[in-house]
């Protein structure tokens, strides 16, 4: 699980963080929840669908038999690019974990800072509260490229204690 990244590549550092998410949060005894991802592969297997039920016809009719239904499947594909797109963009937006245990949720967004080894977390409780914390990756990566797990379980520890101190 713990493999070398390149310190100086911020999207390997991106990467790693964001992969270990999951074993962090298990461990805070929160499990995933998986609902943006499924509503997101819905929509792209609706988009696969209509192209290929697109494609099946332009094979098998002449062009003239089908063009009414390949006007209605150019348009279908269309809507569903356009709510692929809005929903990438305006509900998911940069979403990188959602989990849930027994009383509360929590969405984390993480962005590193342009060009600095600096990520930006976002922690957002089932209320709807959000907190911001910077995570410097030179805390969580020793020399040599490795993920220190447990400094990086330290700290998000930490940051979901204080998020859960906020909201009392």
């Amino acid at each position: 699980m713990n493999k070398q990244v390149n310190v100086y590549a911020i999207p390997d550092l991106h990467t790693a963080i964001d992969e270990a998410l999951p074993s962090v949060f298990s461990r805070l005894g929160y499990n995933d929840n998986y609902r943006l991802i499924d509503m997101k592969l819905a929509i792209g297997y609706s988009i696969a669908a209509v192209a290929g039920i697109s494609f099946i016809l332009d094979r098998k009719f002449k062009w003239e038999e089908v063009l009414i239904y390949q006007k209605f499947l150019v348009g279908l594909y269309a809507i569903l690019s356009a709510i692929f797109w809005v929903f990438m963009n305006f509900v998911e937006r940069g979403v990188v974990y959602q989990g849930d245990n027994n009383e509360e949720s929590i969405i984390i967004k993480t962005e590193f800072k342009k060009n600095e080894p600096i990520c930006e977390v976002t922690f957002i409780d089932g209320n709807g509260k959000e907190m911001v914390s910077n995570l410097a990756a030179v805390n969580v990566f020793n020399e040599y490229g490795y993920l220190q797990f447990n400094a990086l379980f330290s700290w998000f520890e930490e940051q979901v204690k204080l998020l859960k101190s906020k909201k009392e």
